[in-house]
């Protein structure tokens, strides 16, 4: 359940109503309370001071229509600005960053102080009455001075705004701002080396034989964005299973699929093996969350894919440029610095009373390596200045993390001069990316590979 909610929680906070939502109560509220308050204290009545405000029932009406037509015209300007940035960066970038526009906070709160603002004038305004035959005169000064400080206040963030907007756009602030978000899953997913928390494990998934297995298969398609490992676990232990789950985090899920094998500890005869698949596959489905897309909820991959694919889109002919592939390359790299210092085991968990167990697919190294430089080796080779900065920035990588993560570096590395031979460059290219690439030809103890 707690995961559940984190998935929820998680695309929540990213939709760009949910925050000025909240400010758009929080601006309901504010005008009932100040109107009350003008109402039980009679302040316009009693007390006259030179920062309130001091006009009549008329001027009061003027102040508040005027500042709340002016935040629903500047709203609609600001959706505006926000729609063309979001057009821009789905062509110029990938559709994949576009989440994070959605999500930026700066964004959600200026449209939240804005509807708020008006939100707050408009309850304000039907507040104000003039002097008649049945109701006495009423201005709410202290509620209509607020209005004026909350419009003022809107003028400081529609200033911040333009400039936020004019940033958000630029290659440099979208890569930083997708590779953060990279680095904090990785940190936030994996412990540190060391740092588990408990023992590991090694539980084979042969050690029993698949034909015997119970097979629970998905329920609906989608792509899978979160797996309840604690759900998981206590249905293993209560009813004394070997669960494996067979689809990792970002996967696509066809209706039908197999997703799941489970062993009782205890063989049982037939009748008891339906029973126990009817028991347990409503929990199961229900742990493995299934969405529309990916997400960084819990997708390491998809955070390598993201920045992968504006170095792509930076690579190809519409858009041609080369700088923002290169530094695309060099935040992946930092990436996988931070990655190669958590813990990358596989996520097993025993319960040693009951001998339950739950295998989960854990993140690979070698895979994420793959899906971060892969595409971009193939469409980067055209160009001799990526292809050798590439080379470069893999053979920075090479000289910090351990020796066991090297050898798929020195894959990619090959793969990258294989395929740069392929595309016609002259000498001197090509002697820069074989320069750039000569580290991978050597092994851990310097000597030159046979091949």
């Amino acid at each position: 359940m707690r995961h559940r909610f984190r998935a929820h929680w998680y695309e929540l906070q990213d939709t760009l109503w949910f925050i000025p939502a909240m400010m758009t109560v929080a601006g309901v509220l504010l005008a009932l309370l100040t109107v009350w308050i003008d109402e039980v204290a009679g302040i316009d009545q009693r007390i006259q001071l030179t920062w309130l405000f001091g006009g009549g029932a008329e001027g009061a009406r003027g102040v508040l229509s005027t500042i709340a037509g002016t935040m629903i015209t500047v709203t609609g300007l600001v959706f505006s600005i926000t729609i063309v940035a979001l057009q821009l960066a789905s062509s110029q970038f990938t559709p994949r960053v576009l989440r994070n526009f959605t999500g930026d906070r700066g964004n959600q709160v200026v449209l939240g102080v804005f509807i708020a603002t008006f939100t707050y004038c408009l309850l304000v305004l039907r507040s104000v009455h003039s002097a008649t035959q049945d109701l006495e005169i009423f201005v709410p000064t202290p509620s209509v001075t607020v209005a004026i400080l909350l419009g003022l206040l809107s003028i400081g963030f529609l200033i911040y705004y333009i400039h936020h907007a004019a940033r958000s756009i630029q290659a440099s602030v979208i890569i930083e701002r997708a590779a953060q978000d990279m680095v904090d899953v990785i940190r936030r997913l994996l412990p540190e080396q060391g740092d588990t928390g408990q023992p590991a494990i090694t539980v084979s998934p042969t050690l029993q034989p698949e034909s015997t297995a119970i097979v629970i298969t998905s329920g609906s398609g989608g792509y899978l964005q979160l797996v309840d490992d604690g759900d998981l676990f206590h249905l293993a232990r209560d009813e004394v299973l070997h669960i494996r789950i067979l689809p990792g985090v970002g996967d696509f899920l066809l209706t039908g699929q197999p997703v799941a094998y489970v062993w009782p500890v205890s063989p049982d005869d037939a009748a008891g093996r339906e029973e126990l698949q009817e028991r347990i596959e409503g929990r199961i489905r229900r742990a493995l969350y299934v969405g529309l897309e990916r997400t960084l909820a819990a997708d390491l991959a998809f955070g390598f894919r993201q920045i992968a694919d504006i170095a792509l889109k930076a690579l190809s002919a519409a858009i041609n440029d080369p700088t923002t592939a290169n530094m695309c390359i060099d935040r992946l790299c930092q990436a996988l610095v931070v990655l190669e210092q958590r813990d990358l085991r596989s996520r097993s968990r025993h319960d040693e009373e009951s001998n339950a167990v739950l295998v989960l697919p854990g993140p690979s190294f070698d895979h994420l390596v793959h899906v971060a430089f892969d595409q971009i080796r193939h469409y980067g080779a055209t160009d001799a200045k990526v292809a050798a900065h590439l080379g470069d920035a893999l053979g920075n990588v090479a000289a910090i993390v351990a020796p066991g993560h090297r050898d798929v570096l020195r894959q990619v590395a090959r793969a990258l001069l294989e395929t740069v031979s392929t595309v016609p460059h002259i000498e001197m290219d090509r002697e820069r990316v074989r320069h750039s690439v000569a580290w991978a030809m050597t092994g851990d103890d310097g000597k030159q590979d046979s091949d």
